[in-house]
């Protein structure tokens, strides 16, 4: 019996450092003298352990998220009372925001630059909560994906113990 082995690599529901998932398993690793109901729990196990991994780098990943957006948060705040200095404040916006220089007023000596920072931080922050909730979405389905593995790995096991325990019923 030959079994191929496919990668289906990252899906787009996974952080980029994970590693590719594995559906299938072929005898070279391991899989040989397996039935194909162990190399299915196997396959499910396997897939499911993966699915986990990539659940903890995207949590890990919406956790930084959210840490940077109570970061700017705080900024915001201190640019719209005035309580920042100028070249703090900037130095967020550029190194830590992404926002252009060219985008930011050279003081917020003002009421007028102070709001344009505001604006732009605002901006920032509204597409930073936007992919939050995406990688919120994607964390859920592979949650979601690594509960049907478990719960299929689980069914089969089920349906090999009664196949056996009727086989043996019947010696």
């Amino acid at each position: 019996m030959a079994i191929t082995a496919e990668v289906i690599g990252i899906n787009r529901n996974a952080p980029i450092d994970a590693n590719a998932i594995r559906l299938y398993s072929t005898g070279a690793e391991g899989g040989s003298g397996l039935t194909l109901g162990q190399l299915s729990v196997a396959v499910c196990m396997g897939a499911a352990s993966a699915y986990e991994a990539q659940s903890v780098l995207k949590m890990n990943f919406v956790t930084s998220g959210s840490a940077m957006l109570e970061e700017a948060s705080a900024w915001l705040e201190k640019v719209a009372d005035g309580s920042a200095t100028w070249d703090e404040a900037k130095a967020f916006c550029v190194n830590s925001l992404g926002i252009d220089e060219g985008d930011l007023p050279d003081t917020i000596d003002t009421y007028e630059k102070r709001m344009k920072v505001f604006t732009r931080m605002k901006d920032k922050m509204d597409l930073l909560a936007t992919t939050q909730q995406e990688d919120m979405i994607d964390l859920q389905t592979m949650v979601n994906r690594r509960d049907v593995a478990y719960s299929t790995s689980s069914n089969i096991m089920k349906a090999l113990y009664t196949s056996s325990s009727g086989n043996a019923g019947n010696f």
